[in-house]
């Protein structure tokens, strides 16, 4: 298996350390890749993985690897094919950063969790964003969060559009603060910069340059890397 993340498997740990998921939990691997990640946790764990890739070629190639994989297409954004409260745990490791809706996306993750599920994230971040660009996004996220979206929303609902992202990378109280109006509470938060720095020093090593990095080519100065798992309330 090919280095896929920063951290390796050390921060995918940490997350399931919090996320205290029980043997044979149900959990959805948004942006699944090869399957690399679904199935280190099904051998460690004993989870039931379900992952979803819009890339077929890297879905075909795991399950040509593995063919116990439960490796599907399918778009973050759009989660109807699973009822609610079907998963224990959702998690998006170096993948909403990269989605064209990432708030439709954490609300489409908290609709199918279970009550009680857990939310994992790990992507770039700006560590030191400039006061009047978290202040613009604040601005428009409060403007959109006027619009209902509760969890009755999950089937047809109005759409809205909040982009915590700055440049590629998310900026945090802005982030924090929607996961929190969808209904989430945050559990922890965890910078891990100096993962992001290993694996652009390794990623240099094994392909000569950066070029087929998409999200290491964005981690420039004042670009770091976080883990964040939320819960949903159990009540």
């Amino acid at each position: 298996m090919s280095l896929v993340r920063p951290g390796k498997f050390e921060i995918t740990d940490k997350a399931m350390e919090l996320c205290q998921l029980d043997k044979g939990a149900k959990v959805l691997d948004v942006g699944c890749g090869d399957g690399t990640a679904a199935e280190y946790l099904q051998d460690k764990y004993g989870y039931q993985v379900t992952g979803i890739d819009l890339n077929l070629a890297k879905i075909s190639e795991g399950k040509e690897r593995n063919g116990k994989l439960d490796l599907r297409m399918g778009d973050g954004e759009f989660l109807d094919e699973f009822p609610s409260y079907s998963f224990d745990c959702v998690m998006m490791e170096c993948t909403l950063s990269l989605i064209n809706l990432p708030d439709e996306a954490l609300h489409e993750a908290y609709c199918v969790l279970k009550k009680g599920g857990k939310l994992f994230i790990s992507d770039l971040y700006m560590k030191n964003p400039d006061p009047k660009q978290v202040q613009a996004i604040k601005i428009e996220a409060e403007r959109q969060a006027k619009i209902p979206h509760k969890e009755e929303d999950c089937g047809e609902g109005q759409m809205r559009f909040v982009d915590f992202r700055f440049e590629g990378a998310f900026i945090k109280e802005p982030m924090i603060a929607y996961l929190e109006e969808v209904g989430y509470q945050v559990v922890a938060f965890e910078d891990r910069s100096d993962d992001l720095d290993t694996y652009v020093a390794e990623t240099i090593l094994q392909e000569g340059s950066l070029d087929n990095c998409v999200t290491c080519a964005k981690g420039k100065k004042g670009i770091g890397y976080f883990m964040l798992v939320a819960e949903k309330p159990a009540k």
